[in-house]
């Protein structure tokens, strides 16, 4: 294999076709650019704009064919397990009630026997109204009363006097001067 020295290097050349299209559209965006340019960005700001509402169709499309697979056998299966765990809920809200009302007729009842106790006491003389409550009175009632007053913080010391004036810094007030600036 052997060179020729003369031999010129082969070279790559473009196909004609190839040099046609490009020369073609190099022509067009010279001729039309600026046309293109502004086609090309209000293009983009349409797609910009419309895109929220495309998308909300698109949405809606897609639920109303989800909605379609659903038959409605497995729509009424559903209603009806629904339904009963709503009357399971609403059972034992109404049983709560029932026992709330319960309570609360009991509470009554035992208030009105207490007002009914204080007015045969009143009756008797023994004073209009007891002076304990009525869970102390059954308890304590078995044995002899041994309740005893809490002991109390007084509020202020005893030793304390606002005319003194002695009350610490915090408690102190200095009104500030009337004068206006020093300058002189």
């Amino acid at each position: 294999m052997a060179e020729t020295p003369n031999a010129a290097p082969p070279e790559n050349e473009t196909p004609e076709v190839v040099v046609n299209i490009f020369s073609s559209l190099l022509e067009i965006i010279q001729g039309y650019g600026w046309f293109i340019l502004i086609a090309v960005v209000v293009a983009m700001y349409l797609k910009q704009k419309l895109n929220p509402t495309l998308e909300r169709m698109a949405k809606q499309k897609e639920e109303r064919s989800e909605y379609k697979k659903y038959d409605s056998d497995t729509a009424q299966k559903r209603l009806e397990a629904m339904e009963k765990a709503r009357q399971k809920l609403q059972s034992q809200f109404d049983e709560q009630a029932s026992k709330f009302a319960e309570e609360q007729k009991t509470k009554e009842e035992a208030k009105r026997q207490a007002k009914i106790e204080d007015w045969d006491r009143h009756q008797e003389g023994k004073g209009y109204r007891s002076k304990f409550k009525p869970e102390e009175s059954t308890s304590s009632s078995s044995g002899p009363s041994t309740l005893k007053p809490k002991n109390k913080k007084p509020l202020r010391p005893s030793d304390y006097n606002p005319l003194m004036g002695g009350g610490g810094d915090s408690c102190s007030y200095r009104p500030t001067r009337r004068g206006g600036a020093g300058g002189g």
